[in-house]
């Protein structure tokens, strides 16, 4: 697990050096009065640590309300790395280091895996409340694997639709119905477990306190989550649905 304080401090002070150097920079810049390539390779790479940083603040802002790192620790871990990994493919990109090609279809793959470890963190939290459960959480598991995998060639592949073919995409739409239904069922039967069992503690939902009381609600990571499988059920069947009626 990471170590929340460090973690704060360290980008805390990450900011405030970029936000000096990001001065001094553009205070040179002005007195020579000279913007040259350099310049602004420097000046985005100096935003870039700002911007990085903001994101990691933000996340840790949203924990210390909703207890994001001990509620969703692997997700937590994954989202660390992959801010650490997007600086760095932001730096290599702006000088050019990787062409702006394979940087857009990283951040990409940064998306969905990003997205892939918020799903099965959730998701882990419903298990060991009934054996069929279990069993659907883990072949959600599967065909979570299953699409994150299949998507690759779709993100990496610049005539990805002509190599693929239609057939790909079909089973890749196939895979994200069966996956986004398995999530839903799996996220209702355990709202189903928590009525029979309120004094389980309810991993799911967040927490605002409003005076003496707590006002209980779904977190912001599972309404992303939620709003994200709709999509993913919703996208394929209306395509294939807008296809049947064109022929």
């Amino acid at each position: 697990m990471i170590d929340l304080a460090e973690f704060k401090k360290f980008f805390l002070f990450n900011l405030i050096g970029a936000l000096v150097i990001s001065a001094i920079v553009a205070v040179i810049t002005v007195l020579i009065g000279e913007f040259n390539e350099i310049a602004a390779r420097v000046l985005f790479t100096l935003l870039m640590v700002v911007l990085h940083s903001l994101i990691s603040l933000a996340f840790i802002w949203d924990d210390s309300r909703q207890n994001t790192f001990e509620r969703f620790a692997f997700f937590a871990n994954v989202l660390f790395i992959i801010i650490v990994a997007s600086f760095i493919t932001s730096v290599l990109g702006i000088w050019e280091v990787i062409p702006a090609r394979i940087v857009a279809n990283v951040y990409q793959t940064y998306f969905v895996i990003g997205f892939a470890s918020l799903h099965s963190d959730i998701l882990s939290n419903a298990l060991r409340k009934e054996n069929y459960l279990d069993l659907i959480v883990y072949f959600n598991y599967v065909f979570i694997g299953i699409v994150v995998l299949m998507l690759l060639p779709v993100i990496y592949l610049s005539n990805a639709e002509t190599v693929l073919g239609e057939i790909y995409y079909r089973f890749l739409g196939a895979a994200g119905i069966i996956d986004g239904t398995l999530s839903m069922l799996a996220i209702i039967f355990y709202k189903l477990h928590m009525y029979k069992h309120p004094e389980e503690q309810n991993v799911l939902a967040g927490g605002v306190q409003v005076g003496k009381t707590q006002r209980k609600g779904l977190s912001i990571w599972v309404w992303i989550l939620l709003a994200y499988l709709l999509l993913q059920v919703a996208v394929p069947v209306l395509f294939f649905l807008g296809r049947i009626v064109a022929q």
